[in-house]
């Protein structure tokens, strides 16, 4: 009688990788499919559906490898949109409040600008009637 358990192991990153994916791999659990029999465990006989034990726990493997990669990608693909809609949110927000800036920065000039302008005349004209 065949029966199947699950492990928790933990596989490390083929390449190094940034710290926030270093801890998305911490936080997710990976899985290894285990067989185990009351028959002789150190056989390798083929198994009555083909193949031989270690084929079928290799196929298992490569199969949640496979899944774990589809599922990672995907996640990968989501944070990749939202950062990128993020960052132009972020740009046309910054390019606003600069332009506003601009605007309140010209205003002020012209506040100060006009009595300065006001004070320079009469200097100049006092001084030429002295």
């Amino acid at each position: 009688m065949l029966t199947l358990h699950t492990v928790q192991t933990s596989l490390p990153s083929p390449r190094r990788s940034s710290l926030r994916r270093h801890a998305l791999q911490l936080s997710r659990r990976r899985f290894s499919i285990c067989k185990s029999s009351s028959e002789d465990d150190g056989s390798d006989a083929p198994l009555p559906h083909g193949g031989d034990q270690r084929q079928q726990e290799v196929l298992a493997k490569i199969a949640m490898l496979q899944t774990q990669k589809v599922r990672i990608t995907n996640f990968l693909d989501e944070r990749s949109a939202y950062l990128t809609k993020f960052t132009k949110d972020a740009d046309t927000e910054f390019d606003m409040i600069g332009q506003n800036a601009m605007k309140e920065l010209d205003q002020i000039g012209d506040q100060v600008s006009i009595p300065c302008h006001g004070r320079i005349k009469q200097y100049i004209a006092s001084s030429f009637s002295v």
